[in-house]
C-alpha cells in the first residue's frame, strides 16, 4: 500500500511538473509572439517614416528647382530657406528644413585636387578657429589629414607616424574628407571641440565658393572682418541679399577691409535637407546632401538616417 501511494505521489509530481513546464512554455511563446508583433510593427512604422522622409526629399528638390528658375542667386529670404513646420501625417507629424552648405567653411578647400595645401583657405580657416576661441593649429592637423605628402604641417600637424603611435593605430587617408564626423579622428579634436566645429564647417566632394548671402557671421570673420561688422553684415544680407560680389564689396561693413573675393559667390549648389518624422513612439531623422547643377536639376549625393 505504501508503494502504491509513493507511485501516486510521483505521478502527481510529474503531472504538476508537466503542467508547470507547459505553462512556462506557453507564457514564453506568448511573450515572444508579442515581442515579434511589436518588432514587426516598429519595422513597419520605420519603413513608413522612411517613405515620408523620401517624399520630403523629393519636395525639397522641387523647391530648389523652382528657385533656380526664379533667379540667379540663393539667399535666406527665399522660399527654400523657410523651415517646414510640423505637418500632420497619418499617426504623427513631419517637419524639415533646408540649409545652404556653401554658407559654411568647406574643409575640402584646404587641399586642391592635386593634394596640395591651399594657403589662402588655410589662412581663412585659421581666422575662423581663432574667432571661435579654438586652437588655430587644428587647421594644420586637418590639412595633413587630406594632403598627399608625409610631412606634418608645423608643430601641430600630424601624419602617419603620429597616428601609428595611437593605442588603436590608423593611418591618414590622404584624400578629401567624406564627412565632418571624420574630424573626431584628427589630432587635437575631442568631442567638445567637435561640437563647436560642426555647425561651422562642411565636407563637400569638391572645392567650393562661399555664398555671401547665406554665410554665417563666423564665416565673415574668417575673411578678416571684425566680429561686430560680421554680425551686422550677416543680418543685413539675411534681409537684403546682394546680386553680385561687386555689390557685396560696396557694402559699408565690407569696403573698409581688403578681402580676397575670388572664391566668393552669390549662388550655391550644395544643400543639406534635415527631415524629422514622428509616428507613434518612433522618431526618425533623415539627413540628405543635395547637389543642384547649373541647369537646376537636383540629385541626392549622400544620405544618413537615425532613430532618435
Amino acid at each position: 500500500m505504501t508503494g502504491l501511494k509513493h507511485q501516486q505521489g510521483v505521478a502527481l509530481l510529474t503531472a504538476l511538473a508537466v503542467v508547470a513546464l507547459a505553462t512556462v512554455a506557453a507564457t514564453y511563446m506568448m511573450s515572444a509572439q508579442q515581442l515579434q508583433i511589436r518588432r514587426t510593427g516598429n519595422q513597419l512604422i520605420q519603413e513608413q517614416a522612411w517613405q515620408y522622409a523620401l517624399g520630403a526629399e523629393a519636395w525639397a528638390k522641387t523647391i530648389l528647382a523652382q528657385d533656380a528658375s526664379d533667379n540667379d542667386i540663393d539667399a535666406l529670404n527665399e522660399n527654400w530657406a523657410i523651415d517646414l513646420p510640423p505637418l500632420p501625417i497619418e499617426g504623427g507629424s513631419l517637419s524639415g528644413r533646408l540649409r545652404d552648405l556653401q554658407g559654411r567653411f568647406n574643409l575640402n578647400n584646404l587641399v586642391n585636387n592635386e593634394g596640395k595645401l591651399v594657403a589662402q583657405s588655410l589662412g581663412q580657416f585659421e581666422q575662423l578657429l581663432e574667432a571661435q576661441g579654438l586652437p588655430v593649429d587644428l587647421a594644420q592637423a586637418i590639412a595633413d589629414w587630406q594632403d598627399r605628402d608625409i610631412e606634418a604641417q608645423g608643430g601641430a600637424g600630424a601624419e602617419d607616424d603620429f597616428y601609428a603611435g595611437m593605442e588603436t593605430p590608423y593611418r591618414t587617408p590622404n584624400q578629401k574628407i567624406s564627412s565632418t564626423s571624420e574630424l573626431r579622428l584628427i589630432r587635437g579634436i575631442d568631442a567638445e571641440k567637435l561640437v563647436l566645429l560642426e555647425p561651422l564647417v562642411t565636407a563637400l566632394p569638391e572645392p567650393t565658393f562661399l555664398n555671401v548671402n547665406t554665410a554665417t557671421a563666423e564665416m565673415f570673420t574668417a575673411l578678416g572682418i571684425s566680429k561686430e561688422d560680421a554680425t551686422q553684415l550677416a543680418e543685413r544680407l539675411r534681409e537684403d541679399p546682394v546680386e553680385s560680389i561687386d555689390d557685396f564689396k560696396k557694402l559699408s561693413e565690407v569696403s573698409k577691409y581688403e578681402i580676397e573675393t575670388d572664391k566668393l559667390s552669390v549662388e550655391s549648389q550644395y544643400f543639406l535637407l534635415e527631415v524629422t518624422v514622428e509616428i507613434g513612439q518612433i522618431r526618425s531623422r533623415l539627413s540628405s546632401v543635395i547637389y543642384r547643377d547649373k541647369d537646376g536639376i537636383s540629385r541626392t549625393i549622400q544620405r544618413s538616417q537615425s532613430v532618435l
